[in-house]
């Protein structure tokens, strides 16, 4: 009796197992390549299947990504991951829409990471820490008169939390000829961990002024109001 229920228990388990292998090859043979299909009715096909079925279609989703081909950085699977994922998938995200060339559909992406991080998101806690902001000059010899200055903006946020933040940095230039926002950058910070980053960039200080003025925010992806805010005056190099 015991040998019969074993058998049929690993009939069972075998079964599974196969049906599993075949939904797997069905998703990454035929539902992903429909995601690109130039036909919308088959790419809305390929979208319910993977809607219907998370539990086979979300690897074979996190999977394409890691694939070097270009072609599979497509949106739909970005906007799928967002939908199906788990906040863990968003610094891969991140990484891989950093290194793209041009950020096209970056309102897919970004809302896809958004949506991500507040799926278990807690509100409250203590905010970031900006514990070093410093502005550095890239020239060779700095105090060579020069109309337009080449600069790095160089800060360390840290994350006295116990669950991750995702930001939002953005530096604006004041006392310069024009004034200069420069475009925002996106950074994961780990729990209780910290970045260490640069923003570059170029400016040209008005005449008779002996300084420029910085003004750097830090928020979290999906609010409105500013988590840090700090101003500081750096002198012109002589």
């Amino acid at each position: 009796m015991i040998l019969l229920l074993s058998a049929g228990g690993m009939g069972v388990s075998t079964a599974h197992a196969f049906f599993e292998n075949q939904a797997r090859y069905a998703f990454e043979q035929r539902w992903l390549p429909m995601l690109s299909d130039e036909s919308s009715q088959k790419r809305f096909q390929a979208m319910r299947a993977f809607l219907a079925y998370p539990e086979w279609g979300l690897p074979v989703l996190r999977n394409s990504l890691m694939s070097p081909e270009t072609e599979n950085l497509n949106w739909q699977i970005v906007m799928l991951i967002g939908m199906l994922g788990e906040p863990t998938d968003v610094p891969p995200l991140l990484k891989i829409w950093r290194e793209l060339e041009d950020h096209k559909r970056s309102t897919v992406w970004l809302g896809a990471m958004q949506r991500l991080y507040w799926k278990n998101r807690i509100s409250g806690g203590a905010s970031p820490k900006l514990t070093s902001l410093t502005l550095k000059y890239l020239e060779k010899d700095p105090g060579v008169q020069t109309e337009e200055k080449a600069a790095a903006i160089q800060f360390r946020i840290d994350n006295p939390e116990r669950s991750a933040r995702f930001i939002r940095v953005s530096a604006h230039f004041w006392k310069t000829r024009i004034q200069e926002e420069l475009p925002p950058k996106y950074y994961w910070l780990p729990p209780g961990g910290r970045i260490e980053a640069n923003l570059q960039t170029r400016f040209s200080a008005v005449e008779h002024t002996g300084d420029v003025r910085l003004d750097f925010r830090v928020w979290e992806v999906g609010r409105a109001e500013e988590l840090l805010h700090k101003t500081v005056n750096i002198p012109l190099p002589k």
